[in-house]
């Protein structure tokens, strides 16, 4: 399920649940349906809710860090967990405008 909020060109994403191979399509093409039609100066991807991901998870921060840096927008990942932080970090993403909090 995925929960939003767009005030003062800021678009915040919640998730919630596994981010799995199953459920990255759909959420892709959600999350980028949000994204092009706000065009956000900042986005920021909330995973407190988020049990589960694995690295088709990995490949959807991504892909909208990619688009987002396309649009010139700032791209902030909160709320995860120890375990999602740690499979963020070993997948050796370069990421310069992520960051957590």
């Amino acid at each position: 399920m995925v929960k939003y909020n767009y005030e003062n060109n800021k678009l915040e994403i919640f998730l919630e649940g596994e981010i799995d191979i199953k459920s990255c399509k759909s959420l892709r093409g959600i999350i980028d349906g949000y994204i092009m039609k706000y065009g956000p100066e900042e986005f920021v991807l909330d995973l407190s809710e988020v049990t589960f991901m694995d690295s088709s998870g990995i490949g959807l921060i991504i892909g909208r860090y990619n688009l987002l840096k396309l649009l010139g927008a700032k791209m902030t990942v909160i709320n995860a967990s120890e375990n999602i932080k740690r499979i963020i970090e070993l997948s050796n993403i370069k990421m310069e405008c992520v960051r957590y909090e």
